[in-house]
């Protein structure tokens, strides 16, 4: 299990694994609470335990850029191969979406949750309650 979270009050990237401490920035030291107040192995998340949102949403662990640049690759030589290559780039998507884990992400910070059990709870990404979030940044 593993949480990344950019710190409130110093802005810094951290990355956590052990959680028999609770959930700290190593660049200034802010605490933010046990991980076990916001979740269980049963349930998973239940709310972000950076901000407090009960909003999250789940999505396959995997880097848009290279999914993007497979897709972009298939294309290009789809003139050259008989359009097999775009067949093949689907193949190769299909294998990454059945093989990739869940992560779990929150709407209003970003924290991402990696390795803990699926909440029932959160659904796909939502584009309603991401603009919701960010117009109040606004």
């Amino acid at each position: 299990m593993e949480i990344e979270f950019r710190c409130a009050a110093c802005g810094s990237v951290n990355q956590q694994e052990d959680f028999s401490n609770p959930v700290t920035c190593v660049s200034c030291g802010k605490s933010y609470g046990a991980l076990e107040d916001s979740s269980n192995e049963k349930s998973g998340i239940q709310f972000c335990v950076i901000c407090r949102c009960r909003d999250l949403y789940i999505q396959k662990d995997f880097n848009r850029k290279i999914g993007c640049g497979i897709a972009a690759m298939g294309a290009i030589l789809a003139p050259f191969t008989k359009l097999i290559s775009l067949f093949v780039c689907a193949l190769i998507d299909l294998l990454l979406y059945l093989l990739l884990p869940v992560i779990t992400i929150c709407y209003r910070c970003g924290t991402i949750y990696r390795g803990f059990a699926k909440n029932s709870a959160h659904e796909g990404f939502n584009l309603g309650i991401n603009d919701r979030y960010r117009s109040a940044e606004r």
